[in-house]
């Protein structure tokens, strides 16, 4: 089964940390177009590709990707001057 994830609303990295996710179930086979994702899904096992539930993993993962890009260096400050304490 073929499905097509828009190239202007994921990230690749994204698509691809959801892909490792879960191929140990499904052989995914990953091409593009100019706009276009084409994600070529194959059942590995007794297990049936959910395209809902993976799409609802994208998502997610979008989000954390998105707010680790926007402040990931801000977390990164918060951490170090907490525990700045601890290394003196």
């Amino acid at each position: 089964m073929a499905y097509t994830i828009s190239k202007t609303v994921f990230d690749k990295e994204t698509l691809l940390k959801v892909i490792y996710s879960i191929n140990n179930k499904f052989a995914i086979r990953l091409t593009e177009t100019e706009y276009n994702y084409i994600l070529e899904v194959t059942d590995k096992s007794d297990k049936k590709f959910n395209f809902d539930i993976f799409f609802q993993n994208l998502q997610e993962q979008q989000i954390r990707e998105t707010l680790n890009k926007q402040f990931g260096s801000l977390r990164d400050s918060i951490y170090k001057k907490a525990f700045s304490v601890l290394e003196r």
